[in-house]
């Protein structure tokens, strides 16, 4: 067997950024669909060149990144040389990614072999190219200054063999004898030394760019074509995990999925974001929305002889329909025209018109806090005409961002929570206002919607109000625990995270080690049985709250016995639980005066409901109506992020002299010493902006962040 030796040994090129920035672009804790760069919430939404800045060495990318910030636009993909095109493919007219006659630009350098077929001698695969990693920094670090964020794709199949017989990972094009094979092979494991060379490349790239806090890493481009196997990228990215294993912060790493929509089956752990291209309708969105992860729709084309309109019309689609990722493929952008002003000859769109109407999107979403919002289709009552789609981001009673597809919508009637409310009706080409108007919902409301064309869209949101009926509420933003009293173990105020403000309870517990070993929690207010109520509150789970099968209880009412009848300690009225990985609310009454009447515990019913997998990594909000009775005159009603799901009428408490009394933090089965552990010994978890009020309040006078 061959032996390959490779030198990965280059001076790397040190490039001072504005300043000195620890992590890079990832997911946002409090909800990883979307990025946390910077310090705030971000979304990607651009209209780029294709992928050629860097290794076409004739293309101004200076004066390309100064226009994307001109523009209003944040991404831009680049391809790392591996891959390049033929001049003519794909009918692209100036092709940035099918450099001239000597102009590729590559991480290999040159040998002293004349023979490449596009000018120039063949490539040195055991050698890096000093011009090639300092225009890739360079690149990168111009990005930075202009805050965009730059995609670096590693690897691209080749489409047809005209790609192949130009790559310097082709063996015509090296003098190292490596990569004697298909095209189709090229992204296997079947040719170790050709893997070598892959591995290596990446290794380089990843050193070269660890600095940058305005990037992440594509695997490879389509690999659904040319024979990439799971396998191969599967390494890739391990590859790009030990590469940075040392460093402080590591970067993102993104997989393309498919063209247009696919589900996700066991996805890589090291892929945070999942791209798509020509993704319209958004159906790929809430395919794999249970992810948890960034959805992306980083490519268009082949949309018709219209530049704008038909790449408008997916960008909106894509971001209202909950994706974090849209990047348009911009034939305007090409070597001698960097300012996006070239006259389109290529199967796609874009232009300055388009970066305009894309910018007024990123505008838009940044009028929300869409951290807080979750796809909400389900709003929308009554049938739509032939050709029309309505798409919402909503947080329920507080805020939604809808879009309209399509002609000839009149009027729109839509299910809100109860409260005053703002609508504006944007122009998407325009940006103006075509129409403001304010109103009270109480259920389901219909708005008319003004003359448009093609599409529009409309922001609702709540008007500003003072909470009222307000028995009991504490956010944590004084740093204390007051109100409350511990139970078990203290839980203690943390400046982790919270769910607004500063300030959150953190509850841990451990087994092995805390006096009480099943529980810590801080017991709150007291309610009246026969009385109505409205409760609020937020609950993080974060990534190590995996799922464990020992019973836990994170929020519950519970009921003092009447110790006067005979009566014992019961299990609670009401309890939030998250067993097993799953959001579980369980509900419990008796009209008997004493639930052990008959010498052991017996209810009159209970009822338990499964809400499905618990998220991590976000805030998870519950806002509950209740009348506690014993009879057939009470109310249970729960809503989890602004959805109700639970709507129960009759009996839910027990017929006690005390009504029942709240209570948060980690309740859980460890009471036993004998019984033993499941997944855990040790958890935490958080809870923030609790709210109790009487019967005047309504829903947005308890719900957290309203």
């Amino acid at each position: 067997m061959r032996t390959f030796v490779l030198i990965a040994a280059i001076v790397s090129v040190g490039w001072p950024l504005d300043a000195a920035r620890s992590d890079p672009i990832k997911l946002h804790p409090d909800n990883p669909h979307y990025f946390l760069w910077r310090g705030k919430p971000a979304i990607l939404i651009a209209s780029t060149e294709h992928y050629g800045a860097v290794l076409n060495r004739t293309f101004d990318y200076k004066r390309y990144l100064a226009t994307l910030q001109a523009d209003g636009m944040n991404l831009t993909r680049t391809f790392s040389g591996a891959y390049c095109e033929p001049v003519g493919a794909f009918k692209i007219e100036r092709n940035t990614l099918a450099p001239a006659q000597g102009d590729l630009l590559c991480p290999w350098a040159r040998s002293g072999t004349p023979g490449y077929p596009n000018g120039g001698s063949n490539f040195d695969l055991t050698q890096w190219d000093p011009q090639y990693f300092q225009r890739l920094a360079d690149f990168v670090a111009d990005a930075d200054r202009h805050d965009i964020v730059v995609e670096m794709v590693l690897f691209c199949p080749f489409y047809e063999d005209a790609m192949w017989q130009l790559s310097p990972m082709n063996a015509a094009n090296n003098v190292n004898g490596i990569g004697r094979l298909a095209r189709t092979d090229v992204y296997t494991l079947k040719d170790k030394d050709l893997l070598a060379v892959q591995d290596a490349m990446v290794q380089r790239v990843v050193e070269a760019l660890k600095d940058f806090d305005n990037l992440y890493y594509e695997i490879c481009n389509e690999p659904y074509f040319g024979g990439v196997t799971d396998e191969w990228q599967n390494h890739i990215a391990e590859t790009i995990v030990k590469a940075e294993a040392g460093f402080t912060s590591k970067h993102l790493i993104a997989r393309n999925i498919a063209n247009g929509s696919q589900k996700i089956e066991d996805p890589n752990p090291h892929v945070s974001i999942f791209n798509f291209h020509y993704a319209k309708p958004p159906v790929a969105v809430m395919q794999n929305y249970h992810l948890n992860r960034v959805i992306g729709d980083d490519e268009t084309g082949f949309a018709g002889d219209d530049r704008v309109k038909p790449y408008r019309l997916e960008g909106w689609d894509f971001i209202i329909g909950g994706g974090a990722v849209y990047d348009n493929l911009d034939y305007s952008f090409t070597a001698g025209h960097e300012d996006g002003t070239a006259e389109i000859n290529a199967p796609g769109g874009g232009g300055p018109q388009l970066r305009k109407q894309l910018q007024i999107l990123a505008r838009f979403m940044q009028s929300f806090d869409f951290l807080r919002m979750r796809p909400a289709d389900s709003i929308f009552k009554g049938d739509l005409p032939k050709g029309v789609t309505v798409r919402a981001l909503a947080e329920a009673g507080q805020a939604y961002a809808i879009y309209v597809n399509g002609s000839g919508l009149a009027s729109l009637p839509i299910e809100l929570l109860a409260g005053q409310y703002k609508a504006e009706w944007l122009n998407t080409k325009t940006g103006d206002i075509e129409k403001t108007e304010s109103f009270t919902s109480s259920g389901t409301h219909t708005l008319q919607v003004p003359t448009y064309t093609d599409d529009i869209a409309l922001r609702i949101i709540a008007a500003k109000r003072e909470r009222a009926g307000l028995i009991f509420s504490s956010d944590f933003e004084d740093g204390q625990i007051k109100g409350w009293r511990p139970a078990g173990n203290s839980p203690a105020v943390t400046r982790d995270l919270a769910r607004r403000g500063r300030y959150a309870l953190k509850t841990s517990l451990d087994r092995n080690k805390d006096a009480c070993p099943f529980r810590t929690e801080v017991t709150g207010p007291e309610s009246d049985i026969g009385k109505e109520y409205w409760y609020g509150f937020s609950i993080f789970l974060p990534d190590d709250y995996i799922p464990d099968k020992i019973w836990e209880i994170v929020a519950q009412w519970n009921c003092i016995p009447d110790y006067d009848v005979g009566e014992k300690w019961r299990n609670p009225v009401l309890a939030l639980s998250t067993t097993a990985g799953r959001w579980s609310w369980v509900t419990r009454w008796d009209a008997k005066r004493n639930t052990f009447e008959s010498g052991k515990r017996e209810y009159g019913g209970e009822h338990e409901y499964d809400l499905g997998p618990y998220q991590r990594n976000v805030w998870t909000d519950w806002v509950l109506h209740i009348k506690w009775s014993f009879k057939p005159d009470g109310i249970l009603q729960v809503w989890k992020n602004g959805e109700k799901l639970i709507d129960q009428t009759g009996p839910n408490a027990f017929n006690d002299a005390h009504g029942p009394i709240f209570k948060m933090g980690l309740y859980k089965g460890w009471s036993k010493p004998e019984t033993r552990s499941d997944a855990v010994t040790r958890r935490t978890l958080y809870h923030d902006e609790f709210r109790m009020a009487g019967p005047t309040a309504t829903y947005q006078d308890v719900a957290p962040g309203s």
